[in-house]
């Protein structure tokens, strides 16, 4: 039964993401002169919203692990092993996590460049909308935690073997990103992985310390070139305007 109500706070939450776009397709108001800033502060609050039902939903579910695991955790805690990726028996997460920090953020960085190296401009460009992007990172990151892995983790944690667990959480998190960032099948097996193993910081810290922050840091490259890649459509299209009036 746990495993039902789990899969089916995870699904109707996933549904509801990627139905949310419909709400933000036209901004209701005006904090930024970039169109994209105010469309992506509705997507967050409505995904925050999500996040607050899920874990509304896990709480009625398990309220004694959703307290134990809703805490940054021992972030020093020892390691389960893990050869393939050079994981030793009993390694502290510190050093696990500072390096998986260090190493999935190039990775990610490297993702995110090539499929928006001729749209993101320069740099310096994303200097203005620093604050926009932290703040969308710390949302983002923040509320899928809540979705994808207290969601999953919570209501399961102590009854199943950790493998499925980690597995599960793997699971319901690439799926979605076949449509979201990273997307495409590649785009989903790295978000899969990545659900593995920030399900697998959190049973072993016992807290979403790790998770988060590597998700956090996951989210500011991705918000960077969403950012970039909206301030350079915006530049070319008040260009095309200046044309348009100069011509005429």
């Amino acid at each position: 039964m746990s495993v039902l109500l789990t899969l089916l706070i995870t699904l109707c939450a996933t549904v509801a993401i990627l139905n949310i776009g419909r709400f933000t397709r036209r901004a209701l108001f005006s904090l930024s002169h970039l169109e994209y800033v105010n469309r992506q502060l509705i997507f967050q609050a409505l995904l925050f919203v999500v996040a607050m039902l899920v874990l509304g939903g896990v709480y009625l579910l398990n309220a004694p692990n959703l307290s134990q695991l809703f805490t940054p955790g021992n972030i020093s805690a020892p390691a389960g092993e893990v050869f393939w990726l050079g994981i030793a028996e009993g390694e502290s997460w510190f050093g696990v996590g500072a390096s998986f920090t260090f190493f999935i953020t190039l990775v990610t960085s490297a993702f995110i460049y090539l499929k928006y190296r001729k749209s993101v401009g320069r740099m310096a460009q994303a200097v203005p909308y620093i604050a926009w992007i932290l703040l969308f990172a710390l949302t983002n990151s923040f509320s899928e935690e809540m979705i994808y892995r207290m969601g999953v983790i919570v209501p399961l944690y102590g009854s199943f073997d950790r493998n499925f667990i980690l597995l599960f959480s793997a699971v319901a998190f690439g799926v979605p990103h076949l449509r979201g960032m990273p997307n495409g099948v590649v785009g989903a097996f790295m978000a899969g992985f990545l659900g593995w193993l920030l399900a697998k910081s959190v049973v072993e810290t016992g807290g979403i310390f790790w998770a988060w922050w590597i998700h956090f840091l996951q989210d500011v490259v991705i918000f960077s070139a969403f950012v970039l890649s909206e301030v350079n459509k915006s530049s070319d299209r008040q260009s095309q305007e200046c044309d348009s009036s100069v011509s005429g």
